[in-house]
């Protein structure tokens, strides 16, 4: 467990390993922000690529985009909301060093193309994530903060594939109407913002959310819901479906009177990966 303060008295950073979440599965977390001082939590999920800066380092492509690893995406995100304190969940893997599995969320295959279901615990695994990594964070204080700082508010962020976990949460909603625990954590969710979300999956393997019993129960949770896209993923001339599913979930949200944004970046600039990576700074 590495353990830094800098940039400011009051900003945190750790990375955090093997974080236990349910039924015996573990993530590793990295943290930061403003610990004591925190007005909010941020839960991320990032993309392909996306890691440590030294293993970035490490792989021939990958380095390009080192700008984008996993520490310098979660300053950029605190820097947006600064009285927040940001935890990145890392995928369950990297295959090949490059695709995110989220395996421990959903079905995966090796480069993370998801599997949905109404039931694969992921909704119960972030809870037990969350819980377990604020428990770490808090566990050198005196004062029982760690109890306290589990009732602020939460905004769940995803980027690129990252946004598979969101997917994934959308269809376990309804799970709460049975279920308090995951009753009691989605009433703590303020906002859910997809950031340019894609994978490599096929038309049939729903890269956004059409099902319209899901996305009811999304449209009644009452958050704010932001959508923000590239060219990069909604006008692929390869994956059509993609910017074809975009603007269901969007136009079937509209219709059920959800409070939802939608905003595409450099809509007049050829698609390219690297204004995908900028959606990071300008959602």
């Amino acid at each position: 467990m590495d353990t830094t303060c800098s940039a400011g008295e009051d900003f945190y950073q750790q990375r955090l390993h093997q974080i236990a979440g349910d039924a015996d599965k573990t993530n590793d977390i990295y943290v930061c922000g403003q610990k004591q001082n925190c007005k909010e939590h941020i839960i991320f999920f990032g993309g392909d690529v996306q890691d440590y800066p030294e293993n970035m380092e490490r792989h021939r492509d990958n380095k390009r985009y080192i700008h984008w690893n996993t520490e310098s995406t979660a300053k950029l995100i605190h820097h947006k909301f600064p009285s927040s304190l940001v935890f990145v969940v890392k995928p369950t893997r990297m295959h090949l060093l490059t695709f995110a599995v989220y395996s421990h969320f959903f079905e995966a295959n090796d480069f993370g193309n998801p599997t949905h279901s109404d039931n694969s615990g992921a909704i119960r695994h972030l809870n037990c994530l969350y819980n377990s990594a604020v428990k770490v964070v808090y566990s050198e204080d005196d004062e029982g903060s760690d109890i306290a700082n589990l009732n602020v508010p939460i905004r769940l962020l995803g980027f690129s594939k990252g946004c598979t976990v969101l997917n994934q949460i959308v269809y376990e909603l309804h799970l709460s109407d049975h279920d308090p625990v995951i009753k009691s954590f989605l009433e703590k969710v303020t906002a859910f913002y997809w950031l340019d979300g894609g994978h490599s999956g096929g038309a049939n393997s729903h890269t956004w959310v059409t099902d319209d019993s899901a996305l009811k129960q999304l449209a009644l949770l009452g958050c704010d819901i932001f959508i923000h896209v590239s060219p990069y993923q909604v006008r692929d001339p390869m994956r059509k479906w993609i910017g074809q599913q975009e603007s269901k979930f969007y136009k079937k949200l509209m219709a059920l009177k959800a409070k939802v944004r939608e905003k595409e970046h450099f809509e007049s600039e050829p698609a390219c990966i690297e204004n995908h990576f900028k959606v990071l700074e300008v959602f």
